[in-house]
């Protein structure tokens, strides 16, 4: 028998520590290891601790605090339900027998409340004597007193927690002047101090629907924090709407059953809630929301805490606020000051416009700060300097001064203030097309001098509400110096224009000794007039071939003015008066409209001035420009474009010379690469492929094709291309063409010469299959052309090859073209020597052929002639052609005599040839068989028939001798 230990030996300062134990333990878990390892101790037996955890949760504890343990017994719960202690023998029975097993187990209770439950086991041991239960259920009851005791120091300890946060809260309030940093402070402490699963801080907006988040606090997960969750709440929407629209507490122990709860993706273990406004003096100036992942955790004591906590906060964040304002008050009269100080020390605009925007970007902390100038007579509006992200990425950013969308150009147009705090209700607003995307407010400001928009000062920034009045007064004032900072430096612009002019005649001078061409050389001229010269619209015309066309032009659809210009004939009679004018002519207001005029749509009173190129007594052109305003160009322009003509006139003759004499050069060059490269190859489609594979490389075309002409089939058979889409390539390869199937080719067949279609926005295959040769055009025209280019020798067509210009290639379309029909004439050529190079191959392999057949037919005659006493043979064979018909033959046959045979057969050539061959055979064959001369004949005669299927005959003589 197994001994137990009596309670007479129990040594009691066991028990004295239990309760020590307990007490300091931090965890209910090491709680429970101590009861196990004290009860094991006292009593044998497997011993087995559960505890209602429930019980002594505390909004501090961790998930270091919580343990795992297994269900209750059936025991235990027996125990806890009755409160009494109960034993027993176990009933289950094992293979060797009954089993010995017994067990113990007692409720651990305290003030009527049930804290758990201890269970003794012995698999074998000895049943439980009464000294034994006894004892156990005094371990029992000092345990049990001891986990209360426990607790209420965890409970104390708590609570004098929540005081210290709040008083640490008031110290941490004391120090934060800023609303963010102070929501920072408080939402950490709250959460860190009772571990509560979300904190968050909202502050309502003055004049607004919506609550501004100002920061969260999270749980840790998974060893670390997790990102900040920010919700966008609408006054009265959810909870915490709600809660600050009625400035009122709300509550909720479980969360799903509230219809107002929002479930939040980035927050699903919410469970419980609890939203505090913020109030001072009955207004709402935030809420406090709290939020735990567990069902009705919010004790009195702790929202008496929290509501202790939010007062507080909502002091702060009153006092914040009026920091703030004080602040922004101040920086707004340093901004003022500041800017008229930048307009007294500057005269240079942008560094002018980089100081503000530096400013207020420093002062204000705005996303983005920008300083527009306005060119009225360019209807633009022009990007001068900022600060932001975008800043290095609008240089040279320019909007229109007309556009329908955007607050920019509103301002600009009308001349008033915009002041936009959600961007998104605004339908002026236009996003930026430079990112980040953050804008949400705007506030534009029209910078004006004499009632004249010359400038716009736009603030952006990338929270709602950003702005108030008292921004718009500021920026108002500060625009209104930088207007007056604008005009200055307009003045002392308008001092440097003459120099500038002066720098520009100098340019267009060099432009004289430049090697560029007429294009670069007109585009430079266009250049100087807009930087010296109110501009809306500049075009410069050449005169050639007694007509006069549009080289260039600046601000207007080249194609739309040249039409103008030929349908309007007081606008070319306009033109035609100024080439030939001594000096440039001023439009007056009662002067028909010109064609820049008419092309913009200007009003009657429009600016325009039309300025001769003329080098000595040739004229070369006219310069135009216009203005959309009246009365912008007077004596000193005209006297500035005068000279400004004289030296663009000499730049553009010498110019024209230079290409004149480049084109002539290239062209040699072109032809003598084409030529080099027939020479060089053999094969025809290797020549024709390298020819129209460079074409577009010399004379700078977009695609070409070539197909040959098949005079025997009648059809165009595709041959080469070049530049085609992949699409239109397999078109092209698998299609051949008869008469009336493709114009274009058609057209070049029925008589040969250049052919020219204007191509519309199709250059597909099957629009150049679709186009009408027979339609008149205009070379002079600055559309892309195709072009049809027969190769022909002498009037015999080869073949059409179709050449489309690439875009912008009037400028040497002529030169263009006469090097692409030299190309087709060399490809002529080519083809031609491919074909007599192919007849006389043909006929070389005929002679031999004729020949070795001569030789053939040959060695069908007689090597020599009999000797026959007194009488003597001689034969002559020569026959019409190489090869022929007639033949003789001598044969010796039985009976000492001879056969003499001498035939001609019908036609000549080689056919008359082989049949000599096959009648020579058969007679062969015949004399041996046959008695008498004429059944040889008869014989051979009736073998030939069968065989004579073309009409062909022979005549022959046979003659037999006999030596006697």
């Amino acid at each position: 028998m197994t001994a137990v230990r009596s309670p007479r030996s129990l040594d009691w300062s066991d028990l004295a520590t239990l309760g020590e134990q307990i007490v300091g333990a931090t965890s209910l878990a090491t709680q429970r290891e101590q009861i196990i390892s004290t009860v094991s101790r006292i009593i044998k037996g497997e011993v087995e601790v559960w505890l209602q955890e429930s019980l002594f949760h505390l909004p501090g504890m961790t998930a270091k605090t919580k343990f795992k343990q297994k269900t209750p017994s059936t025991d235990m719960k027996r125990a806890m339900q009755t409160g009494d202690l109960f034993s027993g023998k176990q009933d289950k029975a094992t293979r060797s027998g009954a089993s010995n097993a017994v067990w113990a187990v007692v409720p651990l209770q305290e003030q009527g409340i049930t804290l758990g439950a201890i269970q003794i086991h012995r698999p074998k041991g000895a049943a439980f004597k009464k000294d034994e239960l006894n004892l156990l259920e005094g371990l029992a009851g000092i345990i049990s007193v001891s986990l209360v005791a426990s607790h209420r120091v965890a409970v104390e300890r708590f609570r004098l927690d929540q005081l210290n946060l709040v008083r640490e809260v008031s110290a941490q309030i004391a120090n934060a002047l800023s609303l963010t940093e102070l929501a920072d402070r408080v939402t950490e402490l709250i959460q860190k101090t009772f571990h509560y699963y979300y904190v968050a801080i909202f502050t309502l907006q003055d004049s607004s629907s919506s609550m501004r988040f100002r920061s969260s606090a999270m749980t840790p997960h998974k060893g670390r924090w997790r990102k900040k969750v920010v919700l966008d709440v609408e006054l009265g929407q959810g909870i915490i709407g709600q809660a600050a629209a009625e400035g009122e507490r709300i509550l909720v122990a479980d969360v799903k059953k509230d219809k107002r709860y929002r479930y939040i993706k980035a927050l699903p273990e919410t469970r419980s809630e609890v939203v505090i406004p913020l109030k001072i003096e009955g207004r709402v100036l935030g809420v406090l929301d709290v939020q735990a992942d567990q069902l009705n955790v919010f004790h009195p004591n702790d929202l008496l805490v929290l509501e202790a906590l939010a007062d507080t906060i909502a002091r702060a964040v009153e006092g914040a606020r009026l920091y703030s304002d004080l602040r922004r008050r101040a920086n707004q009269l340093a901004l003022i000051a500041d800017v008229s100080k930048s307009v007294s020390t500057s005269l240079d605009l942008h560094t002018l416009m980089e100081n503000v925007a530096s400013l207020i970007h420093e002062r204000f902390g705005y996303s983005h700060a920008y300083l527009f100038t306005v060119h009225q007579n360019r209807r633009l509006i022009s990007y001068g300097a900022g600060s932001g992200e975008r800043k290095d990425s609008l240089s040279g950013f320019t909007l229109s001064l007309d556009a329908e969308k955007g607050i920019v150009s509103w301002a600009a147009r009308e001349g008033k203030s915009v002041l936009a705090n959600d961007i998104k209700k605004d339908k002026r607003y236009l996003p930026s097309p430079l990112p980040p995307e953050n804008t949400r407010s705007e506030l534009c400001v029209p910078l004006l001098y004499d009632n004249e928009v010359v400038g716009i000062l736009d603030i952006q920034s990338d929270k709602v509400n950003a702005f108030t009045d008292d921004d718009l007064v500021t920026f108002e004032a500060v625009a209104d110096n930088i207007a007056i900072a604008i005009h200055n430096a307009d003045l002392y612009r308008s001092e440097q224009w003459r120099r500038q002019v002066g720098e520009s005649l100098h340019e267009v001078a060099g432009l004289v000794s430049a090697n560029v061409g007429v294009d670069d050389v007109i585009e430079a001229i266009l250049d100087e007039l807009d930087r010296n010269l109110p501009v809306d619209i500049s075009a410069i015309w050449l005169f050639d071939d007694g007509e006069l066309y549009l080289a260039a032009c600046r601000n207007c659809d080249e194609e739309a003015l040249e039409k103008t210009l030929y349908e309007s004939s007081e606008s070319y009679d306009g033109l035609m008066d100024a080439l030939y004018s001594d000096k440039p002519i001023i439009r007056k207001p009662d002067d028909p409209i010109w064609a820049t005029g008419l092309t913009a749509g200007f009003d009657k009173t429009y600016s325009a001035l039309a300025v001769p190129l003329r080098v000595g007594q040739q004229p070369l052109g006219v310069i135009t420009i216009a203005h959309h305003t009246p009365g912008r160009y007077g004596l000193e322009a005209q006297t500035m474009t005068t000279t400004f003509a004289g030296y663009a006139a000499v730049a553009i003759e010498n110019t024209r010379l230079y290409d004149t004499a480049q084109e002539q050069a290239y062209a040699s060059a072109a032809l003598l690469q084409v030529a080099q490269a027939v020479v060089s190859l053999n094969d025809l489609d290797e020549i024709l492929g390298t020819i129209i594979r460079i074409m577009p490389i010399l004379v700078g075309i977009a695609r070409s094709t070539l197909y040959q002409w098949d005079a025997d089939k009648e059809l165009f058979i595709p041959t080469q291309e070049y530049g085609l889409s992949e699409e239109d390539e397999v078109k092209f390869w698998e299609r051949t063409f008869s008469p009336g199937e493709f114009a274009f080719l058609d057209a070049c067949r029925d008589e040969l010469g250049l052919r020219a279609c204007q191509l519309d926005d199709k250059h597909d295959l099957e629009a150049w299959i679709s186009l009408d040769p027979s339609q008149e055009v205009n070379l002079g025209y600055q559309g892309a052309f195709l072009f049809a280019v027969p190769i022909a020798v002498k009037g015999a067509l080869y073949g059409v090859m179709l050449v489309e210009e690439t875009a912008g290639g009037l400028r040497f379309r002529a030169r263009r073209l006469e090097i692409i029909t030299g190309i087709a004439q060399q490809a002529a050529l080519a083809i031609q020597n491919d074909l007599l190079q192919k007849e006389m191959v043909v006929r070389e392999r005929l002679e031999t052929e004729v020949q070795l057949a001569r030789q053939i037919q040959q060695t069908f005659l007689p090597e020599k002639l009999p000797e026959l006493d007194n009488w003597e043979l001689a034969a002559r064979w020569k026959p019409a052609r190489q090869v022929g018909g007639d033949f003789y033959d001598v044969f010796s046959l039985p009976n000492n005599h001879l056969g003499l045979f001498i035939a001609d057969v019908s036609d000549k050539g080689v056919p008359a040839a082989l049949f000599m061959a096959l009648t020579r055979t058969l007679v062969h064959a015949a004399v041996i068989e046959a008695a008498s001369p004429a059944e040889t004949l008869k014989r051979v005669n009736d073998l030939l028939v069968p065989d004579t299927q073309q009409g062909m005959f022979v005549t022959a003589v046979y003659a037999g001798y006999a030596q006697h």
